[in-house]
This record gives C-alpha cells, structure tokens and sequence, in this order.
C-alpha cells in the first residue's frame, strides 16, 4: 500500500525506477527511466537520472544533449553551459550551439547569444538556426540584420511560414510597410493554421493602403477557416471598418456589429473587442450601448488610455460632468506615465 505521502506513480514508472535502482551502474536503465519523465514532461523528475546516465558514460550526446535541456529549462543556467562546451570541446555540432545560444540569451550575454546563433547557422543553415538566429537579432532590434537573415532563409524555405511571419515583422520593424504586409500574406497562405500571423497582421491592417484588400482577403478567409477564432472574428471586422465604412455602407456596418460581438461572445474578457463596438456604437449615436461597452473595456483593461477618453466624451454628451472630469483625469494620468 502506497505512503499517503507518495506521490502515485505508474506501473511502468515502478518498474522503471526498480530496475535503475537494482542497477545503479547501468547507464541504459537510467536513460531508459529519465526519457519516461521527458516524454511526460517531468523536466525536474528526469534531471537526476539524466545526470546518473552522464556520470557513467558522459561521451553519449543524445544524453548529454538532454541533459542539457534539462538544466536550461529548470534554469540552471552555469550546468547547462558547463555541458555544452564539454561537448563541443568532444565535437563541433550546430545544434549544440544553438542551445548555447539559448543559454547565452537566458543569461542575459546577448552577444554570445548572438554569436553562438550565428555559429550554428553557418555551419548548418536548417530552417530552426535560420529563424533562431533572425528572431534573436529582431528580439535586440538589429533591425536591418534580421532582415537579411530571414531574406535569406525565405529563399532557402519557399514553404516554411514562420520563416515569412520573422520577415514580416522584420521588414515591418524596418519601415518596409508594404513589403511587410506582402510577407505576412504569405505566410498565412502557406499556414492558415499558424495563427500567429494572423496576429501580426491584424495587427497592421492599415499601414500600407496599397495592400488593404489583400489584408482584408486574408482575414475574411481566417474566419471562414475559423470562426470561432476571436481574434480572426476582430481583426477582420477592423479591417472592415476601417476600409468599407461609409455614410452609405449599412450592411457593412452591420457586419462590423456582428463580427465584434461574435469576438466578445467567443472570448468575454477582450476589452479590445469591447471598445471597438464602443467605438461603433458611438458613431451611430446609439450613446447607451456604446457607454456600456466602454465602461466594460475600461473595467477589463483599466490601462487602455483611449478607453477613458471615448467615455469622458460620451459621459459629457449624456450630462454626467463628474464622471467625465474622472475619466479625463484617468486619461491624462495615463497619458503623462512613461
């Protein structure tokens, strides 16, 4: 019967243990226990037995390698270095670099994290050291270097998304607006399920006129791909607001109400969302609503500056002059923080 201070195990866990613990010289049998605590995700729980295996054959690098891993992601940061220039002083290999980099970067040396990254792509110029090394220069805004990095990758790996969305906010964060946006479309063409470019390009769905209907096409198509995806529901509707709204656009507006509510019934918390049909409701005067919707972006999200203006406005319109000077002096507070 188990201590009631045991944590429960498995059967094959028991077995495991059991077999390291009668062989405490085996190497396989520790490697055999830690890489069950890997495949779990019980980082901490396969260290010690990662370590047993190094001891007693510290040439294996598969081991060494996770071992590695292991110490970086429970943020011993000086043993994980420690391993890995022992194994590159066994043999020179990309990926093991690349870790370093990782490492490097953890510890705040981002100079050798740089350096390292850039080793690893040289000798090996995979798809991972690539964007690896194109994200770490964007990550310390070396701007210009990350494009050329993920310029180059791009070519290397026609097909590979992330490698168009590290361009596209590259070339974004270089002022290339148009060239930035053309990046992202392709990356949620190549991936529609990588939704991390649907954020990044919804997030600059009008910063280059030129492409605004592309932008609007890819975003039309994330919801019809997802529609219960919040942020495609949202950022599609700002496209749309931003590029169809006109005195005469009825449907459209329409269609910018819906999707904002369908956003804020997928996701309830989106203050982003609340404010936008705030910011709706406003323009058609519907003063109620609007304020309601406000009030709650500002209790969700109490930072977002142009929240307390729109109500400080809409509050003076419906004659509610104290809360109108509060929210004006919310507004200015914000606006005076750095």
């Amino acid at each position: 019967m188990l201590c009631a201070a045991r944590p429960q195990v498995s059967a094959p866990e028991d077995a495991l243990r059991e077999e390291a613990s009668n062989h405490p010289q085996s190497f396989e049998a520790n490697r055999r226990l830690a890489e069950y605590y890997i495949r779990r995700n019980h980082v901490a729980q396969a260290l010690p037995w990662l370590e047993k295996a190094a001891r007693i054959d510290p040439a294996d690098y598969d081991n060494g390698y996770d071992l590695a891993l292991a110490r970086l992601e429970t943020k011993d940061l000086d043993g994980a270095r420690a391993q890995l220039k022992l194994m590159l002083s066994r043999r020179d290999r990309s990926e093991v670099h690349n870790l370093l980099g990782d490492v490097e970067e953890a510890s705040g040396n981002i100079d050798e994290a740089e350096r390292q990254y850039e080793q690893a792509a040289r000798m090996d110029p995979t798809e991972k050291n690539l964007f690896d090394l194109g994200t770490d220069l964007l990550r310390h805004h070396a701007y210009l270097p990350a494009v050329t990095t993920f310029q180059y990758a791009a070519g290397k790996y026609p097909k590979a998304a992330r490698i168009q969305v590290g361009l596209g906010v590259a070339l974004y964060s270089s002022g290339k607006y148009t060239d930035a946006v053309e990046s992202l479309c392709r990356a949620v063409d190549l991936d529609p399920a990588d939704t991390k470019a649907l954020d990044f390009l919804g997030g600059m769905y009008d910063v280059s006129p030129e492409m605004a209907d592309a932008v609007t096409k890819r975003l039309e198509h994330f919801v019809a791909l997802y529609p219960s995806n919040a942020a495609a529901n949202y950022y599609y509707a700002l496209s749309l607001r931003k590029r169809n709204l006109t005195p005469e656009s009825d449907a459209a507006r329409e269609k910018v109400e819906v999707l904002l509510q369908k956003s804020i019934a997928l996701r309830p918390n989106y203050a982003a969302a609340h404010f936008q049909l705030g910011l709706l409701y406003s323009d058609e005067k519907r003063l109620e609503p609007a304020i309601h919707e406000l009030e709650e972006a500002a209790r969700l999200d109490p930072g977002l500056k142009p929240v307390h203006y729109r109500l400080a406005l809409l509050y003076k319109e419906t004659g509610k002059a104290e809360r109108s000077r509060r929210e004006l002096e919310l507004f200015q507070s914000l606006k005076d923080q750095k």
